[in-house]
């Protein structure tokens, strides 16, 4: 074998060698362009989902807020509904005292005006009292 072949070869790696280096050098610095180009773009995606997070928190504790404020309204009508039931059922009771007071009452002055709608029976009986 010539004396030139492995120096040929050898400059031949050499130059593979540095062509792989190259390649390197170049997606290393294809990469950091890419990072400083992505990196404004990732931080605002960050800032968007931190900002995405307090509006979720902050509408998760609003709702819970609606819900507690809810359930309260709820509790205070059924109360009322309650108290409104035993007031209708108290003015019921009462409706039907004064019913049966009134129907006495009418049937008392209708007796009274039977009595003087005819004087002489009524007159009679002071007469027969008086004697």
């Amino acid at each position: 074998m010539p004396a030139w072949v492995p120096v040929a070869v050898a400059l031949s790696l050499i130059v593979i060698a540095l062509s792989f280096v190259g390649i390197a050098l170049g997606i290393l610095l294809t990469l950091r362009s890419l990072n400083h180009a992505v990196h404004p773009a990732l931080k605002s995606l960050t800032e968007a989902a931190e900002s995405t997070k307090q509006v979720a928190a902050l509408v998760r504790r609003e709702g819970e807020g609606v819900a507690d404020s809810v359930q309260r309204v709820r509790t205070s009508v059924d109360g009322g509904l309650e108290r409104l039931h035993d007031r209708l059922e108290d003015l019921d009771a009462l409706y039907e005292v004064l019913y049966e007071e009134m129907k006495e009452t009418g049937l008392q002055l209708g007796v009274a005006l039977r009595r003087v709608r005819h004087p002489r029976r009524w007159w009679r009986r002071v007469l027969a009292l008086i004697g």
